[in-house]
C-alpha cells in the first residue's frame, strides 16, 4: 500500500508516532508499540477494528516467522543464559576483585565501559551484550546511573561498528552502496571508484557518529551532565539509587537469577565465556560469508556474511562455554545450572516482547508508506545541490527515528541519495551523502524508543527502556545539532572535513560545557558531578546546594584528576584508535 492511497499523506506518520508519544507520556511500551501496529493495520483495514486487530496478529506471526528475526530471538535468549552463567558462577564477582580496586569511582567505570566497547567493533549486538556483562556490576557498585551505564553502551558500540575497520556493519553498508551504484545506473569501472572505496572515503564525513562517540567519552572523564542524565547521575550518586523510584529495568541479573556463588570465584568463568562469544561470532561472520574460499577478502566475507546465524553460533557457545566453567569449577551442579539456563531465558523475555514489537511496528510503517512519503516530502522540497547533505541527513534521521531502524533506513536511502547526487552535483558529493546519510541513520536509532540497538542497551544496562531514551536524547540532539551547523557551512562552501571534523569536535566541547553550566545552575545542583564518597564525606557542601547559595565560596563541584591512570589511558588508546581508523581510511584508498 502507498501513503497516496490514503485520505491524508500525512496518515502515513500516525503508527510510528503514535507508538513513540505513546511510550514517552506513559512509559509503557508494550502497550504503545502494540497501538502503533494497531494504527497502522486500522488504516490498511479499511478502519475496521475486528480485521485490524487480525492483521495486527498477522504482523507479529510474520516478523517472528522471518529468518533473520528468528535467529535473532534465539539468540538473545542464548545471551541472557551466558550472561546468567557468567553472573550466577561468581565471573563478576572474580572480576570485581580482580579490578575493583583500581575502579573506585562512577568515573573510572564510565570510562572502562567506553574503553571496553572500542575494542568491540566488530559487531554492535555482540559489543553491547559484553561490555555491558563486563562492567554492569561495577558501574552498580559505583553509583553510576544505569541511565548513564545505558548511554555510554548506545552510544559507543554503534558508531564504532560503523568506521570499523572490520565489521558486520561495514559489510552492510558496502553492499547499501552497491545497491545504490546500481539504481546510479553506473559501475565501479565507470566512475573510478569501488563501493568499498567510497565508503571509506566517506567516513570523515560521518560526523554524527565521530561526536556521537567523542561525547560520551568528554563527559565521562570530565563528569559534566545535562538534561534529566544531570538528574539521574545527582540520585545516584547523593541517594544511591541507581535507578529511578518505579522504574522497570528490561533486564535485572539479581532479581532474576539470584545471588552469585562464592565458591571458588574465577576470572575464567568471566573471560573464557566473552572470549569464545568474539572468537566464534567473528570466524562465523567470515566463513559465513566465504572468507575460507579461495580469492573472498575479509573485506567481501563480511558483506556477503549471514550476521544473525553467525551470531545465533556465537551466542550458544557463550552459554555452553558458560555452563562448562560453572560446572568445571564446581560452582553448582547440574541441576542448577540447568534451573540458570531457564531463569537466563527469562531475564530477556520483557526484551524479546518489545523487540518482537518494534519490529512490527517497523513493517506496520512500511506497509502504510511511511519512508516513502518522507522521502517525496523531503526530495521534493527544491533544495539546491549544496544542501543536499543537509536534506539526506535529516531525511535519515527521522526515517530511522520513526521507523526504529539504522539499517532499514540505509536500504531506504541510500538507492536514492546516491543516483540523486550524482545527477544534481556529481561524483564529488557521493562521500559526503553517504557518510551523513549513515550518521543520520544511527542518530534516529539513538533516540527512537522502538530501536532494537536501543533496547538492547537498556537490556545490559538493566535499565528502564524510557528512562535512558529520555536521558540520551538530550545527548544525541547536540551531536546532531552541531552536524546540521557542519553541512550549512558545507552548503555555503566549506566543503573539507579536515576542517569541518575537527572543528565539530570543538564545538561540540563547548556546547557540552555550556549546556552544562546553565543547567546545573538552574538545578542547583553541581557542575562537575562528585563521587558518592565525596557527598557521603561532606566534602560537598549539599545544603549550599539545596538552597541555591553555592556561589558563596561552598564546594559544590567534584574534583577529579585529570593527570591519573585511567583518563590517561582512555585518551591514549582512543587517539591510537583513532589514528588506525584514518590509516585504514588512508590505505584502503
Amino acid at each position: 500500500m502507498s501513503y497516496e492511497s490514503l485520505p491524508f499523506a500525512a496518515l502515513s506518520l500516525a503508527p510510528p508516532i503514535l507508538a513513540i508519544v505513546l511510550a514517552m507520556y506513559t512509559r509503557q511500551v508494550l502497550v504503545s508499540l502494540f497501538a502503533g501496529v494497531w494504527v497502522g493495520a486500522l488504516m490498511i483495514a479499511d478502519w475496521n477494528p475486528i480485521a485490524a486487530t487480525a492483521l495486527s496478529m498477522d504482523w507479529i506471526v510474520e516478523v517472528v516467522r522471518s529468518p533473520f528475526d528468528t535467529k535473532f530471538l534465539v539468540l538473545i535468549m542464548f545471551m541472557g543464559a551466558g550472561a546468567a552463567f557468567i553472573y550466577k558462577s561468581g565471573g563478576i564477582l572474580a572480576l570485581q576483585n580482580w579490578i575493583g580496586r583500581y575502579i573506585n569511582t562512577a568515573r573510572d567505570s564510565q570510562i572502562l565501559t567506553w574503553l571496553i566497547g572500542i575494542f568491540i567493533f566488530f559487531d554492535s549486538y555482540t559489543s553491547t551484550i559484553v561490555t555491558g556483562n563486563a562492567t554492569r556490576e561495577l558501574s552498580e557498585n559505583n553509583h553510576t546511573s544505569r541511565e548513564m551505564h545505558a548511554y555510554v553502551l548506545d552510544s559507543t558500540t554503534s558508531p564504532v561498528t560503523t568506521f570499523g575497520p572490520v565489521s558486520n556493519w561495514i559489510g552492510y553498508q558496502v553492499s547499501m552502496i552497491i545497491v545504490g551504484f546500481e539504481a546510479a545506473r553506473f559501475t565501479a569501472e565507470e566512475v573510478g571508484i569501488t563501493a568499498f572505496g567510497l565508503f571509506l572515503q566517506s567516513i570523515p564525513w560521518n560526523i554524527y557518529c565521530f561526536l556521537a562517540f567523542f561525547m560520551v567519552g568528554f563527559i565521562s572523564i570530565t563528569q559534566r551532565f545535562y538534561g534529566p542524565m544531570l538528574d539521574a547521575e545527582w540520585r545516584s550518586r547523593k541517594e544511591k539509587k541507581t535507578l529511578r523510584d518505579d522504574a522497570t529495568p528490561l533486564s535485572d541479573i539479581s532479581t532474576d537469577i539470584g545471588e552469585p556463588s562464592e565458591q571458588n570465584p574465577t576470572l575464567f568463568n568471566f573471560f573464557a565465556p566473552i572470549l569464545t562469544l568474539l572468537v566464534v561470532g567473528i570466524v562465523s561472520l567470515w566463513w559465513l560469508g566465504g572468507g575460507h574460499q579461495p580469492g573472498v577478502d575479509v573485506t567481501t566475507a563480511f558483506q556477503e556474511t549471514d550476521v544473525a546465524l553467525a551470531l545465533l553460533y556465537g551466542s550458544f557457545a557463550f552459554m555452553a562455554v558458560g555452563m562448562l566453567g560453572a560446572l568445571g569449577f564446581g560452582t553448582m551442579d547440574i541441576e542448577e545450572a540447568s534451573d540458570t539456563v531457564v531463569n537466563g531465558f527469562k531475564t530477556m523475555m520483557i526484551a524479546t516482547a518489545i523487540i518482537v514489537l518494534a519490529w512490527s511496528i517497523g513493517h506496520a510503517a512500511e506497509q502504510v508508506g511511511t519512508a516513502e512519503y518522507i522521502v517525496d516530502v523531503m526530495v521534493g522540497s527544491g533544495i539546491p545541490g549544496s544542501f543536499l547533505p543537509l536534506l539526506i541527513f535529516l531525511a535519515a534521521m527521522f526515517i530511522a527515528f520513526t521507523t526504529g531502524t539504522s539499517w532499514g533506513t540505509m536500504a531506504i536511502l541510500t538507492p536514492l541519495a546516491i543516483p540523486l547526487g550524482y545527477e544534481l552535483v556529481g561524483l564529488s558529493i557521493l562521500p559526503v551523502l553517504v557518510g551523513v546519510l549513515f550518521g543520520g541513520a544511527i542518530w534516529g536509532d539513538h533516540v527512537s524508543p522502538i530501536s532494537d540497538t536501543t533496547v538492547m542497551s537498556s537490556i545490559f544496562a538493566g535499565s528502564d527502556h524510557i528512562d535512558h531514551v529520555r536521558t540520551q536524547i538530550p545527548f544525541a540532539m547536540t551531536a546532531a545539532g552541531v552536524t546540521v551547523l557542519m553541512l550549512l557551512l558545507y552548503a555555503v562552501g566549506i566543503t573539507s572535513a579536515m576542517i569541518l571534523l575537527p572543528l565539530s569536535v570543538v564545538l561540540t566541547a563547548v556546547a557540552v560545557v555550556a549546556l552544562n553550566k546553565f543547567d546545573a545552575r538552574r538545578k542547583n545542583l553541581p557542575e562537575v558531578m562528585p563521587t558518592a564518597d565525596a557527598i557521603d564525606n561532606g566534602e560537598i557542601d549539599t545544603d549550599a546546594l539545596e538552597n541555591g547559595t553555592s556561589s558563596d565560596g561552598a564546594r559544590v563541584n567534584g574534583q577529579y584528576d585529570l593527570l591519573r591512570s585511567i583518563p590517561l589511558a582512555a585518551v591514549g588508546i582512543v587517539i591510537v584508535y583513532l589514528c588506525l581508523v584514518f590509516a585504514f581510511v588512508t590505505l584502503g584508498l
